[in-house]
């Protein structure tokens, strides 16, 4: 099942925050913080759209601050550059990894690999350390029996 995905529209009035769930009849909370607004959002969807208990986690939610302030909406937008860099970061972090074993295996050195990828000769250390445990712990889980639950 695909994750459903609502749009919600974000203003603050007298100390509290506001939320609209656009295109969806009802769909309206408030809360005095935001981590309280998420969850509130959350639960009045899972309300108007009669949801399974336990849906309101999978939820994508897609928070638009435009009737907020100006800093509110900078903030926002920083935090959404912050979440777009961790993703670039994660893949970053495994293709590096996978370049060094390729590099390792083709017997070049520590120092060339380093080079090549713009880190030091200690965290291409550290990287293949950490990528031989794990390939040890793969290897010990593909030799052990699996044993059918039935």
């Amino acid at each position: 099942m695909a994750a459903m995905s609502y749009s919600v529209k974000v203003t603050r009035e007298h100390g509290q925050w506001i939320a609209d769930v656009v295109d969806l009849d009802g769909a309206h909370t408030y809360a005095g913080n935001l981590p309280s607004l998420d969850a509130a959002v959350r639960e009045v969807i899972a309300l108007v759209e009669n949801l399974p208990d336990g849906t309101e986690p999978a939820l994508e939610l897609d928070w638009d601050y435009s009737g907020a302030s100006d800093a509110v909406r900078t903030a926002a937008a920083v935090g959404a550059l912050r979440a777009e860099a961790d993703v670039h970061a994660r893949a970053l972090a495994e293709r590096t990894r996978e370049q060094i074993v390729l590099l390792a295996a083709e017997r070049h050195s520590v120092r060339d690999i380093a080079r090549l990828l713009g880190i030091s000769p200690g965290r291409v250390s550290q990287l293949q350390s950490s990528s031989a445990s794990r390939d040890a712990v793969e290897a010990e889980a593909s030799r052990r029996p699996h044993r059918d639950a039935s």
